[in-house]
């Protein structure tokens, strides 16, 4: 398994203005250093969250961490990381206390959210509330006090884990301001998260909010919009199912890292009309219907082995059949010998050493191939016959030299 993923390097866009997101990222690549150390995530920055999609759309990246409403066209959920609460909180003394009481009135937005703005009109349309009489001032925390005091907003519009470290500060700025703050609930949460399938209902119970005074102060209903690990269409249903294995199974690790993943969740398979598809590794996975790495290994050994034994035979067959059925070797070297053997007959003292010399050669050469089964079993035969008749006649026609001249070879 570790051979297997220490093959990849996997890019992660999150947003450089996002601390959630950087400290999310630095969870997930602690993880898999300790779980795969041959898996090396890197992290690509993208301006903001609509970056990180754009990042995914565009190759540059295999995985991201991206909010629901600002989906990539290419991406597809592998686990949800958290839900953030969508909370409208009104100052003290403010008469707002609902949606539809927002016309005309500022609403501060905390910045460093630039998709926040885009959710508001989302809701204030669904109410009937035009986005542009609804005035907007991007403020810091620390700045809601004074704001609060001037009664210069009518609200505060949050999107925020449940469990996250903006409320207590933001509460309490609201109270040394103006008194105790308001939270009224999204009443019509229901319909908007049918319409808008990237978000969904949450329940707050009172005092969800970490505080010495509960906030908010009666259990209420409103939206959610979800956080997503998401990975591009085209990455391999064994990663992105392993992938999902790991977060899954490592979200106590990746908790003890970072509090705000304390909500991940697996996505639901069953829901068909999710605004972010689930990838079909992940939901292999989450269906106990995809084979695990070593499984998978397994296989490709089995296979590789038939393969590999099926290459054998053939190559075995083809050689059979090419020694079966080549065609047979000319038979010059037996027609050089027969030569050979001729030319003894009327060759001097010197001549007889070099066609004995050739004549040994000869054999030499068709024994070797003879051991390496290149040559014919009759061409052997042959030349054995021959070379032995061309050494005899050079015998005799030696000795006849020697004797008192040339004398015909029978």
């Amino acid at each position: 398994m570790h051979v297997l993923l220490g093959l990849f390097e996997l890019k992660l866009a999150i947003a450089e203005t996002s601390t959630e997101d950087r400290q999310a990222a630095t969870a997930l690549i602690g993880l898999f250093s300790a779980e795969h150390p041959r898996v090396r995530i890197r992290t690509v920055l993208a301006p903001d969250r609509s970056g990180t999609a754009a990042a995914l759309d565009r190759g540059e990246a295999q995985l991201a961490l991206v909010r629901a409403d600002a989906a990539p066209q290419d991406g597809q959920t592998l686990v949800i990381t958290r839900r953030d609460a969508v909370v409208f909180v009104a100052p003290g003394g403010s008469h707002v206390d609902s949606i539809a009481k927002l016309r005309g009135e500022t609403v501060a937005l905390l910045d460093g959210r630039k998709l926040d703005p885009h959710l508001l009109d989302r809701i204030l349309t669904h109410y009937g509330v035009p986005p542009e009489s609804v005035r907007r001032q991007v403020l810091s925390v620390d700045q809601l006090t004074d704001a609060a005091r001037h009664h210069r907003i009518g609200a505060v519009f949050v999107v925020a884990p449940v469990a996250g470290k903006v409320w207590l500060p933001l509460y309490t700025a609201l109270r040394k301001g103006s008194g105790a703050p308001r939270t009224f609930e999204v009443d019509e949460a229901a319909a908007l998260a049918r319409e808008h399938p990237v978000l969904s209902t949450i329940d707050l119970p009172k005092g969800a909010f970490v505080g010495s005074i509960p906030a908010p102060s009666d259990d209420i209903t409103t939206l959610s919009v979800s956080h997503r690990l998401v990975a591009r269409s085209r990455m391999p249903d064994w990663l992105a199912g392993e992938i999902t294995r790991e977060v899954l199974t490592g979200k106590p690790k990746l908790v003890a890292m970072d509090d705000d993943l304390s909500g991940i969740e697996a996505p639901d398979t069953d829901d068909k009309a999710q605004a972010l598809p689930i990838h079909p590794g992940a939901a292999a996975y989450l269906s106990g219907n995809l084979p695990s790495l070593s499984d998978q290994a397994q296989s490709v050994a089995y296979w590789l082995g038939l393969v590999a034994s099926a290459i054998a035979s053939l190559s075995a067959t083809g050689m059979a059949l090419h020694h079966r059925y080549r065609p047979p070797r000319p038979p010059t070297r037996v027609m050089r010998l027969l030569e050979i053997w001729l030319a003894v007959r009327t060759a001097d003292a010197a001549e007889l050493a070099g066609l004995e010399a050739e004549t040994d050669a000869i054999v030499e050469a068709v024994v070797r191939e003879e051991a390496h089964g290149r040559t014919e079993t009759i061409e052997m035969r042959l030349v054995a016959l021959l070379a032995t008749h061309v050494h005899e006649a050079v015998r005799r026609r030696a000795g006849r030299a020697v004797a008192g001249g040339p004398h015909p070879v029978p």
